[in-house]
């Protein structure tokens, strides 16, 4: 929000009113200025962590692979909780 808010079209009979409403709007001005720079950061952080999320399952996915492949030739691999352990034969 660049832009300056104008109040030039104002009555000029109550000076006072208009000052008061002046000054109010330059209080805020700043304040709206940085919500819309804040908006801005959310939507970088929401593709960030989108990216970060396909990153993560395609990894998941590459290593599900893996430890399939290895498995068919077999090696005592799986995974259990998340992470690959070792088994031992017949598990």
């Amino acid at each position: 929000m660049v832009n300056k808010l104008v109040s030039k079209n104002m009555p000029t009979d109550n000076r006072n009113l208009r000052n008061t409403l002046i000054s109010n709007f330059e209080i805020i001005q700043s304040y709206l200025d940085k919500l819309d720079t804040d908006e801005l950061g959310v939507g970088d952080l929401k593709k960030k962590f989108d990216d970060i999320s396909n990153k993560i399952n395609i990894y998941e996915t590459n290593m599900q692979a893996i430890v399939n492949i290895l498995s068919d030739y077999d090696v005592p691999i799986a995974i259990v909780d998340g992470k690959v352990v070792e088994t031992k034969e017949g598990e």
